[in-house]
């Protein structure tokens, strides 16, 4: 397909490109180039649509880069698991998640998920990791009794070398490494251990995302190598942003990417409480329909394990703080949500983190490209997909309305006028 004389958003956080034709063929963008008013479409596909554009914004499909599937599956009869999260992607899709990053999902179904979903349109792409290394008893695994299903316990650079030897890294899209240092957890994931299982992802080609849960957590992922910190962090003292300061230099000078999941931390910090919802209702966000439905929900109101309100409303506000620093200092942010406890779907949370990241301050366009070209970035999936270029993966969402100049025109669904899925159009 043509879509004719549109505003080019490509993901880089480059300047649009008024005026632009986008053609569409084999699932992939074409050609991009200025509109023309000859009406010769013999350069369109026999059989294949024409969009008109004009006055439309074109940018690429937006990436969840930070989620656990294992939140929607696992309460349900194993069963219906699968065909529910085939369910979650394709609601994805329709709020125009065109990719979700599962950071810790099913073992047992991840792969035919990941699989399953390449091959259809109607669904988010997903990517997964089936190799998630912890320390002895860290988290997430920490207090938990019997079989830990997913997870590598690490307790020395040999035990992670043991474990390597039995693991195709060629099978899985990334590695996650929990590198927490949190008080009251089991033991932490050795740094040497750390070291090893970067340099052997990396030997495979493989990108490292690491969970940190302080600064000095992220100030040794970062000097052992990995490509994304996973958290804003426990800052050492909530008044003094010269931590953040030092950790944003350093990642900056490491070309390590960042995933602060603001809105993880604001649910858990704030999502008991009735006039949050207010807030979320207000920032269209959520409707007063929803927000009964998740005062409904069996999880609200509870608090959520080694987690306290107190210590998220704390991480919130200084991620929140301090996120220009990181801009400032030129370390790529990129969205990703992690949980959706006080959100009506999946898909609003991401929604929900790219608001935040404006609310902090972050520019429209840096916003943008957190959640499309930097997100396929941190999965080294950047020459294929993300960007709306020629060659990439055609994903992309067509607004009515300029998200640069204002970011609530891509959180507001009433300004999506179409989503494209490998250059097919999606029912929404």
């Amino acid at each position: 397909m043509i879509i004719k004389d549109v505003t080019v958003i490509d993901g880089t956080g480059g300047v649009p490109r008024a005026g632009m034709d986008v053609l569409i063929a084999d699932g992939r963008f074409a050609d991009i180039r200025p509109t023309s008013t000859d009406t010769d479409t013999s350069s369109t596909p026999a059989g294949e649509p024409e969009l008109d554009g004009h006055g439309g914004y074109l940018l690429p499909g937006l990436w969840e880069s930070h989620t656990h599937l294992r939140d929607y599956g696992a309460p349900l009869p194993e069963p219906d698991r699968f065909a529910h999260l085939q369910d979650v992607l394709a609601g994805y899709l329709a709020e125009g998640v065109t990719s979700v990053c599962d950071l810790g999902g099913m073992p047992e179904l991840s792969p035919k998920l990941r699989d399953a979903s390449k091959a259809d349109p109607a669904v988010a792409s997903l990517f997964t990791s089936e190799a998630v290394f912890t320390g002895i008893d860290g988290w997430p695994v920490t207090g938990l009794v019997g079989h830990r299903p997913g997870v590598m316990e690490v307790g020395s650079a040999d035990d992670a070398g043991r474990y390597l030897q039995g693991l195709s890294l060629d099978e899985v899209d990334y590695v996650k490494c929990m590198f927490d240092g949190k008080p009251g957890g089991g033991q932490r994931l050795p740094r040497p251990a750390l070291e090893m299982i970067i340099a052997a992802a990396h030997e495979a080609g493989k990108k490292v995302l690491v969970h940190i849960a302080t600064g000095a957590d992220m100030r040794e992922a970062v000097l052992a190598g990995a490509d994304c910190i996973e958290h804003s962090p426990v800052p050492c003292d909530p008044g003094d942003l010269s931590e953040a300061e030092e950790l944003a230099g350093l990642m900056a000078d490491a070309g390590t990417l960042y995933c602060p999941t603001v809105a993880t931390w604001e649910q858990l910090a704030y999502g008991a409480y009735p006039d949050y919802l207010d807030r979320l209702i207000t920032d269209g966000i959520l409707t007063p329909d929803g927000a009964e439905e998740i005062k409904a929900r069996p999880t609200y109101g509870q608090p959520f394990p080694k987690h306290p309100a107190e210590e998220c409303r704390v991480r919130f506000e200084y991620a929140m703080r301090t996120l220009p620093i990181f801009h400032e200092a030129n370390v790529k942010l990129v969205a990703g949500s992690d949980i959706a406890r006080v959100m009506p779907t999946p898909a609003r949370a991401l929604l929900r983190e790219l608001q935040l990241f404006a609310k902090a301050g972050v520019p429209n366009s840096t916003v943008i490209a957190s959640a499309t070209g930097r997100a396929a970035e941190k999965v080294g999936k950047q020459a294929a997909t993300g960007t709306v270029a020629v060659g990439s993966v055609a994903d992309a969402v067509l607004l009515d309305a300029d998200p640069v100049a204002d970011i609530s025109h891509l959180i507001d669904q009433r300004h999506v006028r179409a989503v494209v899925s490998s250059g097919h159009i999606v029912q929404r």
